[in-house]
């Protein structure tokens, strides 16, 4: 069951599978800087439509975002989908952990040639 919290923030009631529970965390643009949709858990056909919503409402109309994807654990084709559909239409940053897989899953789809990625430590 799907339960939407406050400031965009939604939650699967209970981890299923041995899934993390996912959180899309959408933080206001400020100081000249883009809103940020922090990312956490598993974004999965599951979950990839409230990673979506969380984005289309970080964007705006037409406006620039940032996807900090540090925290997320595992992400499918799905979540690729969303990210791909969303750099067609807006500017685009990922932020990612320098080593793991989905920064190797994102290099895999050529997220990198369509959206600026910023690899962390």
């Amino acid at each position: 069951m799907t339960e939407p919290g406050p400031a965009g923030q939604f939650s699967r009631s209970g981890p299923q599978d041995g899934e993390l529970t996912p959180r899309f965390d959408v933080e206001p643009g400020t100081g000249g800087q883009p809103p940020t949709v922090r990312a956490a858990g598993d974004i999965d056909l599951n979950s990839a439509p409230r990673f979506q919503a969380a984005l289309t409402e970080a964007a705006g109309s037409s406006g620039p975002v940032t996807a900090d994807l540090t925290a997320v654990t595992y992400c499918d084709s799905a979540a690729i989908h969303v990210l791909l559909t969303l750099a067609r239409d807006h500017h685009l940053t990922l932020v990612v952990q320098a080593d793991g897989p989905t920064t190797t899953m994102l290099k895999i789809a050529g997220l990198d040639q369509v959206a600026t990625v910023r690899a962390e430590p």
